[in-house]
C-alpha cells in the first residue's frame, strides 16, 4: 500500500527540491546584478561588467534548473 504512495513522494520531493534551488539561484543572481550595478556606478566598469556576466549565468542556470528538472519532475507528476 504504502510503496504505491512512495514514488510520488519522492518525484514531489523532488520538485520541490529544484524550484528551491532555481529559487535561491534567482535571488543569487539579483544579488550579484546589483553588485555590479554598484561597481559600475562607482566608476569600476570591468569589475561592474564582470560580475554583471556573472549574474546573467547565474540566471540562466537557474532557468535551465527549472526548465529541464523542475518541469521533468512535474511532468511526471502530472501526467
Amino acid at each position: 500500500m504504502y510503496e504505491e504512495l512512495l514514488e510520488p513522494a519522492i518525484h514531489g520531493a523532488l520538485l520541490v527540491g529544484y524550484s528551491c534551488v532555481a529559487v535561491v539561484l534567482a535571488i543569487a543572481s539579483t544579488i550579484v546584478e546589483y553588485n555590479s550595478y554598484l561597481s559600475l556606478t562607482a566608476g569600476e566598469g570591468l569589475l561592474g561588467g564582470w560580475m554583471g556576466l556573472v549574474g546573467l549565468l547565474i540566471l540562466v542556470f537557474a532557468y535551465y534548473v527549472l526548465r529541464d528538472k523542475a518541469a521533468a519532475e512535474f511532468r511526471y507528476l502530472v501526467g
